[in-house]
């Protein structure tokens, strides 16, 4: 005989399953979609549940109860094992190779290309010392709003009227300060030219990140479009210098496979209006329409299955270095960041622009030193003041690709910069000031060229050495030589002169320079109050 259905307990089943969902859809804003992974582990509960409650009703008393196991154990197996295979499909291996091999929009480029150096386009300012300095200008609030109150950890790059800031909102300071406040007071800028950083005051901003309950950030806008799959909201500013948020929504050709931003919401943190953008459409001060790390995957699952799935040589398979900078080019905010192979050599085989708007790759393949080789000769030669270089962009120096960087002292505040040969890291001028360390560098990438045709005039200079460093330039010795005034000069010791490279610091010289500080010949090599030698 059949068992009665016990409806009351059926229907506390279901009230119960719908609290549940409720309960981890408002917690975990797990999108309504197919294609999330983490909703159809959801759905898969649910249905295993219900139907492990209705069998159990509908077994017989004494004779199916062993056939009810053994298919109730089937079931078990069989859904989840269902799920494996859904989540298998769309892969490289069953059906999606092209998929994965056409994730990124790659522009090979030559160099040439890229704009002259220009230091607005670089950020002078990075997220290290974009924090410093805006800590500092929190205080400014008073005692009594900076106790409520947190700065946010955003700093997103922006490219506002031209120029590039970094800004980040003024976020609550926990669960009860939330309820205290209910708003923040705005938002903090700093501009990557000067350094200055601002506090700006807005009519309060609601709808964040730390919010809770229904002004959290996400949860808004999933309870407005929950099938949406969404990606890291960024706070960016408007022409007028309004805040908004900037929620990416991606599209997948399958379960948790390749994915693409196909829009964005972009939200007003003050009233939690919102309004969804195709990708296409995206208003023109939107900076960050993608996000870094769907760019990084992208572009790695592109170059590792390039070549085909059975790639045993690894051929042309390459990546995007650990880290990144930002710049600028034509009021579009790129990061840069070097291309590698995936042997993690210590040299780049090229590097990358990526248009944060479009996810467009420009993609240059020229051989040189990678970022940290850059880096620790920057520093080596400041050594003496223990700064940091900061990681640097790649800019274009009269045709030559050089890393740009800044180093900052033990408090990541700016005190010098650096401009590096990419192809020879030895290369390295520096200076207090961009302008000091660009002209430096002129000098040294020597502008002449080398065109026989075109006469150099040379004069006689006298000046106290201030510091001397021996560098390498295609596979010649270079003496680097400053004066007291950091003007710098430099000699060639294939020239033929090698009493040059016994040169110390308080050395008096004589000699014949040219106006980019190149020394054709030296006059006199004296040590300080002691005459030692007179060139012929």
């Amino acid at each position: 005989m059949k068992k009665k259905i016990n409806l009351g307990g059926f229907i506390v089943l279901l009230v119960l399953i719908g609290l549940l969902v409720f309960f981890c859809q408002y917690l975990l804003c797990i999108p309504l979609n197919i294609q999330s992974f983490a909703f159809l582990l959801e759905f898969l509960l649910i249905i295993i549940a219900v139907y492990f409650y209705l069998s159990g009703l509908y077994l017989t008393a004494a004779n199916t109860k062993k056939k009810g196991f053994g298919k109730s154990l089937l079931v078990l197996i069989l859904l989840p094992l269902l799920l494996v295979v859904a989540c298998l499909v769309g892969t490289p291996y069953t059906g999606g190779l092209g998929n994965y091999q056409n994730q990124s929009k790659i522009n090979e480029a030559d160099f040439e290309q890229i704009p002259q150096f220009d230091k607005t386009q670089v950020q002078l300012v990075d997220k290290n010392t974009a924090q410093q300095l805006g800590d500092r200008v929190f205080g400014t609030l008073g005692s009594d709003e900076v106790s409520q109150y947190a700065v946010g950890d955003d700093w997103v790059q922006i490219s506002l009227n031209g120029s590039l800031y970094r800004v980040t909102p003024i976020d609550f300071g926990g669960l009860f300060k939330y309820f205290v406040t209910k708003s923040t007071p705005g938002y903090i800028t700093v501009d990557c030219e000067t350094g200055e950083a601002k506090l700006v005051k807005s009519e309060g901003l609601k709808y964040m990140k730390t919010a809770y309950f229904s002004h959290d950030l996400i949860r808004h806008v999933f309870f407005h479009d929950p099938t949406a799959l969404l990606g890291s909201a960024k706070f960016e500013l408007d022409d007028n210098r309004e805040p908004y948020w900037v929620v990416p929504v991606y599209s997948v050709t399958w379960i948790g496979k390749t994915r693409d931003v196909k829009g964005v919401y972009i939200v007003d943190p003050r009233n939690g209006d919102m309004e969804y953008y195709d990708k296409n459409s995206v208003p023109s001060w939107v900076d960050n329409v993608y996000p870094v790390s769907t760019v990084y995957r992208q572009f790695s699952e592109t170059k590792y299955y390039e070549n085909g799935l059975f790639n045993w040589s690894k051929k042309g398979v390459v990546e995007f270095t650990d880290d990144y900078a930002y710049v600028q080019f034509n009021g579009n905010v790129y990061i840069y960041t070097g291309v590698t192979s995936v042997g993690k050599d210590e040299s780049n085989v090229g590097f990358a622009y990526v248009n944060l708007r479009n996810g467009e790759i420009t993609y240059i393949r020229r051989a040189g030193a990678e970022e940290y080789s850059a880096r620790s000769s920057a520093e080596g030669a400041l050594q003496q003041y223990h700064y940091t270089a900061i990681f640097p962009s790649m800019v274009n120096v009269k045709g030559v690709p050089t890393y740009f960087m800044g180093l900052v002292d033990g408090a990541n505040l700016i005190k010098s910069y650096a401009f590096v040969s990419y192809e020879n890291y030895q290369m390295v001028a520096t200076g207090t000031t961009v302008e000091e360390a660009y002209n430096n560098y002129l000098k040294l990438i020597d502008q002449d060229g080398g065109n026989d045709d075109i006469p150099v005039e040379y004069s006689e200079k006298t000046f106290t050495v201030s510091e001397v460093r021996i560098i390498v330039k295609d596979g010649n010795s270079i003496v680097l030589l400053t004066d007291e005034s950091d003007n710098l000069y430099w000699y060639d010791l294939s020239d033929g002169d090698y009493a040059a490279s016994f040169i110390k610091e308080a050395y008096n010289i004589k000699a014949m320079v040219s106006a980019d500080g190149r020394i054709k010949e030296f006059i006199k090599i004296d040590k300080a109050q002691e005459a030692v030698q007179e060139v012929e």
